[in-house]
């Protein structure tokens, strides 16, 4: 581990900790409860640039998804500085590490590889598809951003590797900041995701962390 990925880590395990270790809710907030858990929200909101949202802001009748300004909050206090796009959506900072793997650009803190041809490592982030992008793979998430400069995903931060799981740190996972054990195959790399219906869907991307 490098000093950044040791300093990611430490954000991501001290919000956890401000989470009362995932026991709070993006809405709560005093007397009726210990924190104000929807400032926390609002501060990474304003990590990527946005003084106005908190957990509690509902439009048209749904809460933002705060899922990458948590990511992003993490990332910026680890300190990657300029080496990574603070935003509100993951699919622009894949974009970016997408750019980074085809050599498009070559000052981006991470670059993206493939799920099936990498192995996760601490300070990564693994990214998949939600909504009408939950079966995106690698190449269909590229060619989508192209055409459309947007599609729904999540991002989790990788903080931790057993023999058999990927240990991973998220926001708005329930309405809170939470880890996920994601499992491995007996080779180290990531398994796909599995519906309750037993359908496998791919990842979009695992962001290797270059830092």
């Amino acid at each position: 581990m490098t000093q950044f990925t040791n300093d990611l880590v430490a954000a991501c395990n001290a919000e956890y900790a401000r989470w009362d270790n995932g026991a709070g809710k993006e809405t709560w907030g005093r007397p009726q409860h210990s924190k104000d858990y929807y400032l926390f929200v609002k501060d990474y909101w304003k990590s990527v640039g946005n003084n106005q949202l908190d957990g509690r802001t509902v439009s048209d009748g749904v809460r933002p998804a705060w899922s990458s300004a948590f990511v992003s909050f993490c990332v910026k206090t680890g300190g990657a500085g300029t080496k990574f796009l603070y935003t509100q959506a993951h699919c622009h900072y894949v974009k970016k590490a997408m750019d980074q793997a085809s050599g498009a650009i070559n000052n981006f803190g991470y670059k993206a590889r493939k799920s099936d041809a990498y192995k996760p490592k601490v300070g990564d982030i693994i990214v998949g598809g939600r909504e009408y992008a939950l079966t995106y793979n690698y190449e269909k998430a590229a060619m989508i951003y192209e055409a459309d400069s947007f599609y729904p995903s999540h991002g989790d931060i990788v903080i931790g590797l057993t023999a058999t799981h990927a240990l991973t740190m998220g926001g708005n996972i329930k309405d809170n900041v939470d880890q996920k054990r994601l499992k491995l195959t007996d080779t180290g790399y990531l398994r796909n995701r599995v519906t309750s219906s037993g359908r496998e869907i791919p990842w979009v991307a695992i962001l290797e962390c270059l830092m």
